[in-house]
């Protein structure tokens, strides 16, 4: 059952990857450089929660709700420094910075959502819950 999940969400990591390097060799294309940059960073925030699941994955040994936790607080941890610069951005006017970090955070929000449907959702509502994605 963990084996699925995390093929599962696996797949999904790949999925938004290969999505986001694909809009940002277009977008590069049409001299859109910033919105390229910016599906690069996409790209980046989904390999770094890719490898956060495999790490949660080999430090959870089989145990679900381990993984769960692990993943779960590194998916906090990690976008408070994010917020933070955000906050540092926005009082210095810094509105490519307030961007980068926006792209993030929308990122990270997209994360935290498949996660939990594929986590939480019983095996036949999970097929079909992420395939819609």
């Amino acid at each position: 059952m963990i084996e699925q999940k995390i093929s599962k969400l696996n797949s999904y990591f790949d999925r938004e990857i290969s999505s986001c390097k694909q809009r940002s060799e277009t977008l590069l294309a049409d001299d859109r450089a910033d919105e390229a940059a910016h599906e690069k960073i996409k790209a980046n925030v989904y390999d770094i929660f890719r490898t956060i699941l495999s790490v949660a994955a080999k430090t959870g040994k089989g145990d679900s709700e381990s993984v769960k936790r692990f993943f779960l607080l590194k998916v906090q941890q990690i976008p408070s420094n994010w917020e933070a610069s955000y906050e540092q951005a926005k009082l210095h006017d810094d509105t490519v910075k307030m961007q980068i970090e926006r792209v993030k955070l929308d990122t990270i929000d997209k994360i935290k959502e498949m996660f939990t449907v594929i986590w939480d959702a019983s095996p036949a509502q999970n097929d079909s819950e992420w395939r819609k994605q």
